[in-house]
């Protein structure tokens, strides 16, 4: 009997964490597909004089590719830096578009540029080691001793972490994809990489 319920307990969390975040991307997608359909749809459907679902997102993308398409243009460019040094002005406006701006432009650059592997670092303290990416290298004023740039992310909700600096022979590489250590991170440790499923 023991063994009938131990069993039935393995089913039923593999069978959890193949159906939650199944069942949490669902409904997330719904919520954005049809939050875009009630912003869109008052102005348009009684000029269309239908409205399929999903129609929100389709124009929100065309827009912003249309958007994208212009911005190559050298007039349209100009108005767009002007608009953006008017909003540097503005104190509050300044520091959400810019770090909104910098991590958008962080992401949207090839993993050469951005994520380029997956090391151990010691934090927050010593003996309690926690995964970082890093993103690049830097050489503090004063100081010849190379820091490489890490990206450590809080487990479950990967929107939040810490940025840290330290040397490379503080860390451990490890030999695993960006994508396997994120997988492991966002899992909180239940999905490991393969080789480290000890």
């Amino acid at each position: 009997m023991k063994k009938f319920i131990s069993k039935l307990k393995g089913y039923l969390i593999s069978g959890i964490l193949v159906v939650v975040p199944l069942v949490i991307t669902f409904f997330v997608l719904k919520s954005i597909v049809l939050s875009l359909d009630n912003i869109i749809r008052p102005y348009l459907e009684p000029q269309l004089g239908f409205w399929p679902i999903g129609m929100g997102i389709l124009i929100m993308l065309v827009v912003i590719s249309l958007i994208g398409l212009l911005t190559k243009n050298i007039v349209i460019r100009k108005f767009l830096i002007l608009g953006e040094q008017v909003l540097y002005k503005i104190p509050v406006a300044k520091i959400i578009y810019s770090a909104v701006k910098q991590i958008l432009e962080t992401f949207s650059k090839s993993e050469k540029q951005s994520f380029k592997r997956v090391v151990l670092v010691e934090y927050p303290c010593a003996d309690i080691w926690s995964i970082g990416f890093v993103n690049g290298e830097t050489y503090l004023p004063g100081d010849t001793v190379k820091k490489l740039n890490i990206l450590i992310l809080a487990a479950i909700n990967p929107a939040s972490g810490f940025f840290i600096m330290a040397p490379e022979n503080k860390t451990i590489a490890l030999d695993i994809s960006v994508e396997e250590a994120m997988k492991w991170v966002i899992s909180g440790g239940i999905i490991k990489p393969q080789g480290l499923t000890g």
